[in-house]
């Protein structure tokens, strides 16, 4: 053990002394939600990646020690698994360390920083960027959103973090929850993926998108359509639901762009999606097309080709709306609402429910057809709202 020890300790000596060397390089760490995660958490860290690259940061790295498909590949890859993951007391030593290399740690605190899932992974989070703090560096807690009832050890975490630390929140319920909550200031900002990078360039999206243009040749509408692998978990009648409301849009002139989202369950995202096409007569079946789940540039360039998305990830609803898409939602956990009202849009019936998917999928399927007709009163608002949602995305970097 003693021997791994000095070897660990001298190769930290050595980059640190490579950092000293170069006293002009700035560096960054991202450390993610999650490891490895959905599109939503790819789109974050891509689009920090891409920010910060953009403006000044010579080398951006990742707490990310596995294989992870990014639309923008980190400079390093950094192992953190042992430590966020498990009692790993050697690594955390050596990740502090590490710190001294760079001049910013940001963490994207997305919708875990309240604990609903795995806190303990949150705290280590958490601890390292008051580390980072404490050793004099800029460390941004990136916008996250919180819900109204956060685990405990996390809220000590929270706490916990020197005020040199600046907490971000992704929108304004969450802001209050968290400055009512920490009894600090908390920064207002739009979530980091509205800056993603589009990939119209991309094979993907090239093939999607002539398929689009085909459909529309033949008449149709394009609806987008992802459907979130938890809500099936948490009620077993959604993929029934989802079945039921595809089969009411068949009836109209539509077709449908699948888009898985998170790909770590047994029955994922595109399963879900596949299952519930599967069970449709198979004369339909030229009327859907499935993007794969491995480039949220991609998603965000073919969502700004269709007419409306629904789903039940935020973060496709983020990629279609930044793009000027309108997306009809299945919220949970809170984390909708914010966003919609950045938008505007808050009025406009875009906001459904896993539960009345589930109880009542002909009644979302007419909710979603009656904003598909009034898609360019929506498509207004958000364009409208867009430019200053942007710039409040820009605010996590301040």
């Amino acid at each position: 053990m003693s021997t791994c020890f000095s070897n660990l300790a001298a190769a930290v000596g050595r980059k640190m002394a490579v950092s000293r060397n170069e006293p002009n390089v700035k560096r960054a760490i991202i450390i993610p939600p999650a490891i490895p995660g959905s599109m939503g958490d790819a789109a974050m860290v891509s689009a920090t990646s891409a920010y910060l690259k953009k403006n000044g940061h010579d080398h951006v790295d990742l707490m990310c020690g596995k294989d992870w498909e990014l639309d923008v590949t980190p400079d390093r890859r950094v192992a953190a698994e042992g430590f966020f993951y498990s009692d790993a007391p050697l690594q955390r030593m050596m990740l502090i360390r590490g710190l001294s290399e760079y001049s910013d740690l940001y963490f994207l605190g997305a919708d875990v920083i309240d604990g609903a899932y795995n806190p303990r992974s949150v705290c280590a989070r958490l601890s390292m960027l008051g580390e980072a703090a404490r050793l004099g560096k800029k460390a941004t807690l990136l916008g996250s959103s919180y819900n109204n009832k956060p685990e405990a050890t996390t809220v000590s975490a929270l706490r916990d973090l020197p005020q040199e630390v600046t907490i971000c929140a992704r929108d304004p319920i969450s802001r209050a929850r968290l400055e009512n909550t920490l009894d600090r200031p908390v920064r207002q900002v739009a979530d980091v993926a509205f800056l993603l990078p589009s990939r119209p360039e991309s094979d993907e999206s090239t093939r999607a998108i002539a398929w689009i243009e085909n459909r529309r040749r033949a008449g149709d509408q394009i609806i987008g359509l992802n459907a979130n692998y938890l809500h099936a978990e948490k009620d077993e009648r959604v993929p029934g639901g989802l079945v039921k409301l595809l089969t009411v849009l068949m009836k109209s002139e539509i077709s449908v762009v699948l888009v898985p989202h998170d790909i770590r369950s047994k029955r994922p995202d595109g399963k879900l999606l596949a299952d519930a096409v599967a069970a449709l007569p198979a004369a339909y079946g030229e009327r859907f097309y499935t993007l794969p789940p491995i480039s949220p540039g991609t998603i965000k360039a073919v969502m700004a080709k269709v007419d409306m998305l629904a789903t039940g990830r935020m973060h496709a609803a983020i990629l279609a709306m930044s793009s000027g898409t309108p997306a009809f939602s299945f919220a949970y956990q809170e984390k909708f609402e914010g966003l919609y009202t950045f938008l505007g849009v808050q009025d406009q019936g875009l906001l459904s429910s896993p539960t009345e998917l589930a109880e009542k999928p002909e009644h979302v399927a007419a909710a979603l057809l009656s904003r598909l007709r009034d898609q360019d009163q929506i498509r207004a608002l958000i364009h409208h709202n867009l430019p200053s949602v942007l710039e409040l995305s820009k605010e996590n970097f301040r």
